[in-house]
């Protein structure tokens, strides 16, 4: 994260105007930009704030969003949207220092060290969850979350700058200027419903990884918009459905495999699809291509079925590639693991059948 020459740069940024304007103009190389994005990952917010794009606007949904999908407290969202703002402005940086962070759709470039991404997190630190999740706006602010939970049990009373500069570690009271802004877009989007997915609002997420993407605006990228916006949600026995995230027994939100693709299944096909919450009754349904292995694509489904057994016990999303080739697949894993995209080869050894919907 930030270290003493960012705190000097980020001490510089004085007037909460001044702030947005300076941040909208961080890293003039634009990458991949919202506008260029497939369609059902890009998409209006539906409001606005002067001095904020609909790009930036879709990331700071998102971060109200996800803060009251988890129950967050409006002070510990008020600190995200505050860190946000001043991290990156919004924006989901690449960062030439971290060449492979460039492979991945982004708002432009960012210089600090090897930051990326709009909480600016160092991949030097955090980088050990792989590129394709650490470009992933959904990902950095589950992970602000994930830290100020942690932070704010130990410290009662915080108010959200102080929170946000625990979490980041940058200049003290550099966060307080962003508050006002931050409370501007709270009030923007106070009105979100807690079960609504952030599918196709999220600006710079990338559709799949650098290699073998699904096609723009094919059904393929529609599956993979749907599923990636929950990438980082807890793996919950049964969970999921046709709306979203359910609530375990132990009161946790999430998904489990089937609950998770059938989820993108339904919000791909417009509500026309909806499979059962089970693997293999997902894997025999008539609406779904039988596709050889070889023949896969970004957003298909692989269903895996152990050695000796004839149903599958466990489905995922192809995702594509990454930026050495390898397989990779969007899932809810197991008990006790989150919703993450991680190689096909971690299930070598079990047969894969393909399935397309769509």
């Amino acid at each position: 994260m930030n270290n003493s020459t960012k705190i000097l740069a980020s001490v510089a940024v004085i007037p909460l105007l001044l702030t947005v304007i300076l941040l909208a103009a961080i890293g003039s190389s634009t990458g991949s930009s919202c506008a260029a994005l497939p369609d059902g990952v890009g998409g209006p917010t539906g409001k606005s704030l002067a001095g904020l794009n609909d790009g930036q606007l879709r990331l700071a949904r998102d971060g109200v969003l996800i803060g009251k999908q988890r129950h967050e407290p409006v002070g510990t969202i008020l600190a995200e949207l505050a860190a946000q703002a001043t991290e990156s402005g919004f924006r989901n940086l690449a960062n030439p220092a971290v060449p492979e962070s460039l492979n991945y759709p982004h708002d432009g470039t960012g210089e600090d060290y090897d930051s990326v991404g709009p909480h600016q997190m160092r991949a030097g630190i955090w980088g050990s969850v792989g590129m394709a999740q650490l470009m992933r706006p959904q990902y950095q602010i589950t992970w602000f979350y994930d830290q100020a939970e942690k932070i704010a049990a130990n410290q009662a009373g915080s108010g959200p700058a102080e929170l946000a500069q625990a979490v980041e570690h940058s200049a003290p009271n550099v966060y307080a200027r962003s508050l006002e802004l931050a409370r501007q877009i709270y009030a923007l989007f106070a009105d979100l419903d807690p079960a609504e997915s952030t599918a196709g609002m999220g600006c710079g997420e990338p559709v799949a990884g650098p290699l073998s993407a699904a096609p723009p605006g094919s059904f393929g990228a529609a599956v993979i918009s749907a599923a990636q916006r929950w990438i980082g949600s807890p793996y919950v026995w049964g969970g999921g459905d046709t709306r979203g995230p359910t609530r375990g027994e132990d009161g946790v939100t999430g998904f489990d495999c089937s609950g998770l693709t059938l989820y993108a299944i339904f919000r791909a096909s417009g509500g026309r699809i909806s499979l059962p919450h089970y693997t293999q009754a997902q894997q025999d349904d008539p609406r779904a291509s039988v596709i050889p292995f070889d023949g896969r694509r970004p957003g298909d489904l692989i269903y895996f079925t152990k050695p000796g057994e004839r149903d599958s016990h466990h489905v995922g999303i192809y995702a594509g590639r990454d930026s050495k080739g390898a397989d990779l697949v969007l899932n809810a894993p197991a008990t006790g693991q989150n919703t993450k995209i991680e190689p096909l080869a971690d299930w070598r050894g079990e047969r894969m059948d393909i399935r397309r919907f769509g």
